[in-house]
């Protein structure tokens, strides 16, 4: 074919695109939009879900993954009158004796009491909690100090009038509540002597679910055993009765292998009346992890219907532009393409297309997530996973979407396209 041919039909080619560019690119952004709103609702709930995920996850890990968390639960008006008549009497001293001497295995076993008083001086919008706790409890929570000291077995002991003071109620009470200062407690007074140091706030579920991570920063400790100076009106009744028993083992799978010891020694302690609750981190930790798995493919799912829509989409513009662009297709088989260098064109038109959608909904996920998260009070994390997934399943779709009009263009015979 001569070069006069040869600039003729790629003038004549030049004209036809031309022509019909305006509308093609109002097409080709119609059908963009789809995968644009399909990866950026992918990209969106992918990383709010990853964000609430990794706190519950840090919250779980507060309550540390060797221990074993034993609670105090109300009992049911049906087994009010059991626990009266001697079959239980609910957490107390006598179940750390029995869990001390259960198995080698525990290194340690702190336990809590929650005390019904005031702190005068606080503000009501804080609500501090006043709990008498063991020495140990610190340690096996991993709970240090700011300022002053922490809590010591001769506090215990001999029964001291101090406290340790959370960060928040510190605050509050100015200088009063600095290490050394006296504060009044219900009706009495105890020596501060140290300042709890911050925790990283947990928004993990409710008090009445499992994974209740205790507000440190808003907590009042003092040694257990000190409870019994309050006077009677102080709501302190049975006053040996624990609340809350942390069991601290020395390794992580010590913790699940001997769950069914410390099951049967309470069980046999409390004649059968479950009136405590058992709760096991490490469990808590690969329960999260699963159904974050499941959450993970139910919105993958989702995605890829809302993207394969998008899909379907291009493929139909796509299919429409090749009717308009035959002429183009049997000029660029006339200078010498082959039907692979057509169906490659078809093809990389398709993928360009979703690529430039998914890169797109990314941005618009993001600043998407970054709104709700603001308004919402919810906290976002972007990792691998919630780039690639939705990313990755635009190309898919596009290079599927992309097959079917690839090879209807390129198995179209040249000479009838050349002079349709």
């Amino acid at each position: 074919m001569s070069n006069r041919l040869r600039i003729s039909y790629l003038r004549g080619l030049y004209r036809i695109a031309s022509g019909s560019l305006i509308r093609h690119r109002l097409r080709s952004f119609l059908s963009v939009l789809g995968i644009i709103c399909g990866v950026s609702a992918v990209f969106a709930t992918l990383s709010i879900g990853e964000g609430a995920k990794r706190e519950v996850l840090a919250g779980i890990r507060q309550l540390g993954l060797e221990n074993i968390i034993i609670r105090r639960v109300q009992l049911a008006d049906s087994h009010v009158f059991f626990k009266h008549s001697g079959s239980a009497s609910g957490l107390g001293l006598q179940d750390i004796a029995m869990l001390r001497s259960a198995s080698p295995a525990i290194t340690d076993i702190a336990y809590l009491k929650e005390l019904q008083v005031e702190l005068p001086g606080a503000v009501r919008q804080l609500t501090p909690q006043v709990v008498a706790c063991s020495a140990s409890y610190f340690d096996v929570l991993g709970i240090r100090v700011s300022s002053g000291r922490i809590m010591l077995d001769q506090d215990e002991v001999q029964k001291k009038s101090v406290c340790l003071l959370g960060a928040n109620i510190a605050k509050t009470l100015g200088r009063q509540g600095q290490p050394g200062s006296q504060i009044r407690i219900g009706d009495q007074m105890f020596l501060v002597a140290g300042v709890v140091s911050p925790v990283a706030p947990f928004q993990g579920k409710s008090e009445s679910g499992a994974v209740r991570v205790r507000e440190i920063e808003q907590m009042v400790f003092i040694p257990f055993g000190t409870h019994e100076y309050f006077s009677h009106g102080a709501n302190t009744n049975n006053e040996q009765a624990l609340d809350e028993v942390i069991v601290q083992m020395n390794s992580q799978e010590a913790a699940e292998q001997l769950l069914p010891l410390i099951q049967r020694s309470l069980s046999i302690s409390h004649k059968t009346l479950r009136d405590y609750q058992i709760i096991v981190p490490r469990q808590l930790m690969e329960q999260a992890r699963n159904t974050q798995r499941i959450f993970n493919l139910v919105l993958a799912a989702i995605g890829g219907i809302s993207l394969v829509v998008g899909g379907i989409g291009i493929m139909n513009v796509l299919l429409a532009t090749i009717s308009e662009r035959t002429r183009e297709i049997g000029i660029r088989r006339a200078v010498g393409a082959t039907r692979e260098d057509i169906m490659a064109q078809f093809l990389m038109e398709s993928l360009l297309l979703t690529s430039c959608g998914g890169i797109l909904g990314i941005v618009a996920g993001f600043g998407c997530s970054l709104i709700i998260a603001k308004f919402a009070d919810w906290s976002i994390a972007v990792n691998f996973f919630t780039v690639f997934l939705p990313l990755g399943t635009s190309v898919l779709v596009g290079f599927c979407a992309g097959v079917y009009p690839a090879v209807k263009a390129g198995s179209m015979n040249p000479v009838q396209a050349l002079y349709s």
